[in-house]
């Protein structure tokens, strides 16, 4: 069952001030307009708190970070603007339980079709939710409010997760997402021929696999205009989630992850924002190292990268929609630069 909450004011879903893209142009439909007003002191405090609490917690991931990391965040979020926005919960897309999302959109039609940004969230392929467990319903709702914040569509979706399922469904159920979005997003003011997917740890190893498993693709491409793939890890490893997932034989393992996924494809360049975090463990910015290689070498066109610095595996993505506006100013960015052209 749908529900459609029009968020305002000090409800559950508040909206991003304009104050964090100083000088920066946003999107509103297709037109580009400047913002204004600086933020309040206390919103850079409250950041300059956050930052030093995940620089204290290290090069380090594990749930106990996870946890503080969020803790940190929601501290920022919980005052967070996020009004304007109306918000469609638990739209399906599929038969399975996971196959849902929420959609967000400007409470205000956009006056043309706006583009699309469909974000994945991470948990190592078995956990993980559209929006955070224990977090009141701010975070990972931050990033579709951002973008309906923005002039755009912004949608949180759910997957099926290990060990119900196995390879290839990851990229089945963002073909799944696609697919709805191309026959229904209209009627929220949506651009179809506009989608961007963003995923963040699995989140961006199902979207790179997507982007790069042609299989997946429509008959008339991938369906997507752009990518951000935040934080992911690309490669084939023995543990139990990938022999469950991608099967027992490492060569199989090794051209159905991201890496080797990319080394067979055949289609056209998809425009990637790439990118890691300075506190990000080892063995997610080895991968992030070698997907950059691979793309430059594969299109000998390199893609944007930013390692983000004095963030963690998760509070670049927390700290979208609040003053910690670095990585938000990062994806308008990219977003405008690709819609420009």
């Amino acid at each position: 069952m749908t529900q459609t909450t029009r968020v305002r004011g000090e409800a559950m879903f508040k909206s991003v001030s304009l104050r964090y893209l100083i000088g920066f142009p946003m999107l509103m439909g297709s037109s580009v307009l400047l913002t204004a007003l600086p933020a309040h002191s206390n919103d850079q405090d409250a950041v300059a708190t956050a930052r030093d609490g995940v620089r204290d917690l290290g090069k380090n991931w594990n749930g106990e970070v996870n946890v503080a990391t969020q803790a940190l965040y929601m501290e920022l979020q919980r005052s967070a603007d996020r009004s304007g926005v109306n918000a469609t919960m638990d739209v399906s897309y599929g038969p399975h339980e996971l196959q849902g999302m929420d959609v967000f959109a400007p409470e205000v039609r956009p006056a043309e079709p706006a583009p699309v940004v469909v974000y994945i969230h991470g948990g190592a392929m078995v956990r993980g939710n559209k929006i955070n467990a224990n977090s009141e319903g701010l975070i990972s709702s931050n990033i579709p409010t951002f973008f309906a914040r923005h002039g755009m569509i912004g949608i949180n979706a759910n997957y099926r997760l290990v060990p119900e399922v196995q390879w290839p469904s990851g990229p089945d159920d963002l073909r799944g997402i696609l697919t709805w979005v191309r026959d229904n997003i209209d009627e929220y003011g949506g651009d179809p021929d506009a989608v961007f997917l963003m995923g963040n740890s699995a989140g961006g190893r199902h979207v790179a696999s997507y982007l790069y498993h042609e299989d997946s693709h429509f008959d008339d491409g991938p369906g997507v205009i752009g990518a951000i793939l935040s934080s992911g890890s690309y490669g084939a490893s023995d543990s139990e989630t990938h022999r469950v997932y991608y099967g027992d034989d490492a060569a199989l393992r090794a051209s159905r992850v991201p890496l080797g996924l990319l080394d067979a494809y055949g289609g056209p360049e998809i425009p990637v924002f790439l990118w890691s975090a300075e506190l990000d463990p080892a063995n997610i910015e080895a991968p992030v190292a070698a997907m950059y290689a691979k793309l430059c070498a594969k299109f000998e066109d390199c893609p944007r990268f930013t390692q983000f610095q004095g963030h963690n595996h998760v509070s670049h993505i927390m700290s979208i929609n609040y003053a910690d506006d670095e990585v938000s100013r990062a994806v308008l960015e990219f977003i405008h630069s690709v819609t420009a052209r």
